[in-house]
């Protein structure tokens, strides 16, 4: 994609699925749900809940270090930082909790077997009734309620469709995805990607002439910025009682 983009002027406008290190060229388009777009959304959310001294705790995966980066970076922008970062295995988490300036809100970069785990570290170290936030690969490895309960009140960035909310002009997720394989689990992420991809192409000339033009898409909603790309803002969820439920005070 960046070797097309290196090109400039391209015969017809083009919707890259992908995000690279080179902007699109003028008339064209970049869409990609990304870890970087997740860790923008969550310093805006940590910001907007009075949050400026982050603390994260991170799986240290490819996903985690490129969400963190981006949230280390979008925090600086709006007068934030992020104190430490630190791994999910660290036993004791208390030095961290009492560093001078002390930490507002804690950054999980991991899955959800491994945020099971550090809740109770959390809570002997202080930090339990912190603002919590993390990526959407909570998610990956839940399911059972019993389990999950210990997540409850963490928020995470999710897809407006797959999370149970109206998408106009797209059948509720519940109803589709009984009668349709590629709407299902994993799976049903994609469908409402691939959904927006054909939204976006209906909306592009309207999206990129007005700088404060949106749309509802199925995976939160949609702008374009200066530089061509697609700014996705989120539907943020929470745990409830170990289900997965919408997170109605994030903005959505």
């Amino acid at each position: 994609m960046d070797a097309l983009f290196r090109r400039g002027s391209l015969p017809v406008a083009m919707l890259a699925l992908n995000q690279g290190n080179v902007d699109p060229p003028a008339g064209n388009v970049s869409f990609s749900l990304s870890p970087e777009e997740e860790g923008v959304a969550a310093a805006d959310l940590l910001v907007e809940r009075g949050a400026r001294r982050v603390m994260v705790i991170n799986a240290g995966d490819d996903n985690a270090r490129r969400s963190t980066d981006a949230l280390r970076a979008r925090l600086a922008e709006l007068g934030g930082t992020v104190t430490d970062v630190v791994g999910a295995g660290i036993a004791d988490l208390t030095p961290f909790a009492q560093k001078e300036g002390g930490v507002d809100a804690i950054y999980l970069a991991m899955r959800g077997p491994a945020a099971r785990e550090l809740m109770p570290r959390l809570a002997m170290a202080g930090l339990s009734g912190k603002p919590l936030v993390a990526t959407s690969q909570l998610l990956s490895g839940t399911g059972d309620a019993e389990e999950d309960r210990v997540l409850d009140g963490i928020a995470f960035p999710a897809e407006s469709w797959t999370s149970g909310r109206h998408v106009p002009g797209l059948p509720s997720a519940a109803s589709v995805s009984p009668r349709l394989q590629t709407a299902r689990g994993a799976a049903a992420r994609l469908f409402a990607f691939g959904h927006d991809a054909w939204l976006l192409t209906a909306y592009l000339e309207r999206l990129a002439q007005s700088p404060d033009a949106h749309v509802a898409g199925a995976t939160g909603g949609l702008a374009i910025d200066a530089s061509g790309k697609v700014l996705r803002t989120p539907a943020w969820s929470t745990f409830r009682g170990g289900y997965a439920s919408p997170l109605a005070s994030a903005g959505n």
